[in-house]
């Protein structure tokens, strides 16, 4: 009772600092998971707040693009161009958040059995396949007890990630008990594909930030992902949907290319239709990513610093074609992830074969591939989509230069730089906590008084 009674009076002084500081105006840059789920907990925190999100493409969602496509019946699919599949555990607050705003059974999903096939490129006969379901098909058991091994000593670093802080994949692996050319053959190959990017970029990584993309499971766990069957973008979209339009106005194809001081507030310069306009704002969220939260900020000479931290934040590219090119996977052993390397174990493309998802998807390819592959499926009229996306390289450099950011921001009350990278690892997930994080500083800079 005495606990409860606390809670109440608590509750009723925050309430009363936030009505002495009503009307608090909030621009949030960047409609991804991080902005969009900012603007939801701050509206939560502060019915008052008056929050305009700011989007620069012509609808919500960051880098969960859901596209639509044709697949073979000629039926138009949603399928997400960028991050797709989540898990229990890992994804936890990205599935409360969606429960929380769009309510109970918010989303329908498919699930899809993890498989695996490493194949040198123009041969047939693979360098790993993993087992279909249960099912043994033809690989060498000793392989397959490897990379069971290799997954248990993922896990070890995921449960206990400080006995590993600041080490790279690099230095990880060299530590590990298998031979050099299976680390050469699988465990690099492997690596790179989950992130989507290089073997020499993927060396450098921070291990710990690394191994949370696929060691989330106890190694006899299941081995079942989650598919959104309408797409993580259009879920981001029906949030949006939701919101109360009197607290938050959604402006899309507005993007923002400069914000600067007005004494105590920030001045927020936009374009809209081609014309430039400005918004006198108290509190800004950037949910964009470090390179072009510096482009923004890079005329407030107050920030000087921060930007120069941001722009040490190293990212690389990533293009993704949606296809329906079979030579991309290994037709006789099917597998949902099909990753494809050269005779010197580099990446050539990594691929999801989404007919194992769904039939709805059947004959429907994922690939990570090279502007020249892309060119070619091009002409081959096979290309369906393709995406560029911008990722940010979890070195241990970047950990250690994330802190530091956050720190120099720290003497910025009003501003707060959000987006699943600002946590380490970007994921729908992280973006989530980001925007949590946002709802925490802005509840600070209120109640302290503007």
């Amino acid at each position: 009772m005495h606990f409860s009674f606390r809670l109440l009076i608590t509750a009723f002084f925050l309430s009363q600092s936030l009505v002495s500081f009503s009307q608090t105006k909030v621009a949030i840059i960047g409609g991804g998971m991080a902005g969009v789920s900012g603007a939801h907990f701050i509206s939560e925190l502060d019915p008052t707040a008056q929050i305009t999100l700011f989007e620069k493409e012509e609808k919500l969602g960051g880098n969960a693009q859901t596209v639509s496509i044709r697949n073979k019946e000629g039926q138009l699919v949603n399928v997400d161009a960028g991050p797709q599949y989540f898990i229990e555990g890992p994804w936890d607050d990205y599935i409360a958040f969606l429960e929380k705003t769009l309510g109970s059974n918010p989303y329908q999903s498919e699930t899809v059995d993890a498989s695996l096939l490493i194949q040198r490129e123009k041969q047939q006969k693979p360098v790993l396949v993993s087992p279909l379901g249960m099912k043994l098909r033809g690989e060498r058991l000793g392989k397959l007890l490897k990379l069971k091994r290799f997954n248990k000593e993922a896990y070890e670093m995921y449960k206990h990630p400080d006995h590993w802080k600041g080490i790279s994949i690099e230095t990880w692996v060299k530590g590990l008990k298998f031979d050099e050319s299976y680390k050469n053959e699988i465990i690099y190959p492997f690596l790179a594909a989950s992130l989507g990017t290089t073997v020499p970029e993927i060396k450098t990584t921070s291990a710990v930030d690394i191994v949370k993309l696929f060691a989330f499971r106890k190694p006899k766990a299941s081995n079942q992902f989650k598919v959104m069957t309408d797409g993580m973008g259009t879920l981001i979209q029906r949030v949006g949907e939701k919101m109360n339009p009197k607290q938050v106005t959604i402006k899309c194809s507005s993007p923002v290319t400069k914000v600067v001081r007005s004494k105590d507030k920030w001045l927020v310069t936009y374009s809209t239709n081609g014309m430039e306009q400005t918004e006198l704002v108290d509190f800004v969220i950037f949910a964009t990513h470090a390179d072009q939260t510096a482009k923004i900020l890079k005329s407030e000479p107050s920030l000087s610093e921060a930007i120069q931290s941001l722009k040490h934040l190293t990212y690389f590219q990533a293009k993704i074609a949606l296809h329906t090119d079979s030579s991309f996977v290994n037709n006789e052993k099917p597998s949902f992830l099909n990753i494809i390397t050269n005779d010197s174990n580099q990446l050539v493309s990594s691929t999801m074969n989404l007919s194992m998802i769904s039939k709805r998807l059947d004959g429907i390819y994922k690939s990570w591939a090279s502007p020249e592959a892309i060119e070619q499926l091009q002409k081959s009229g096979k290309l369906l989509h393709v995406s560029t996306f911008w990722h940010p390289l979890i070195t241990t450099d970047f950990i250690t230069q994330l802190a530091v950011l956050h720190k120099q921001l720290a003497e910025s009350p009003s501003l707060y730089l959000s987006g699943g990278w600002s946590e380490g690892l970007e994921t729908q997930n992280s973006a989530i906590i980001s925007g949590q994080h946002a709802a925490n500083k802005y509840k600070a800079f209120v109640v302290k008084g503007k």
